[in-house]
């Protein structure tokens, strides 16, 4: 997007081995925050890298830019499988919040009810 001065320093915010979905959208993320960036190839035995550059003073902003925009680093998925027993702690966990939330949904309704169950229907008469 910008053609790099010699004297201009230059901070990689993002490298990929794909020119891909992924490089487009975070080009994209970028361009929607306003900040300057190049992208560069670079080849190597191994294969040919995109590299999304930005300018050093922007290097922040570009970062929190492409948060912004749903594009965190990747976390890493654990390699072990949940225990039996981590489940039902999960599952119980679950269903405790779910009876606090059933419990609080109630105590409300019964709240806005009670001032029409106390003064009885509007229409008796006196007998």
């Amino acid at each position: 997007m910008w053609n790099a001065v010699e004297g201009d320093s230059q901070a990689v915010v993002f490298v990929s081995d794909r020119a891909g979905a992924a490089l487009r959208r975070r080009e994209r993320c970028l361009k929607l925050a306003g900040i300057v960036h190049e992208l560069r190839t670079e080849r190597r035995p191994s294969g040919t890298y995109y590299k999304l550059c930005v300018r050093e003073s922007d290097t922040v902003a570009a970062h929190l830019a492409l948060q912004m925009g749903g594009c965190n680093r990747s976390l890493k998925l654990k390699e072990s499988r949940p225990s039996v027993l981590a489940t039902v702690r999960e599952m119980s966990r679950t269903a405790w919040d779910e009876a606090v939330l059933l419990f609080w949904r109630l105590a409300d309704f019964v709240r806005g009810a009670a001032p029409r169950l106390l003064t009885g229907p509007s229409g008796a008469s006196a007998d």
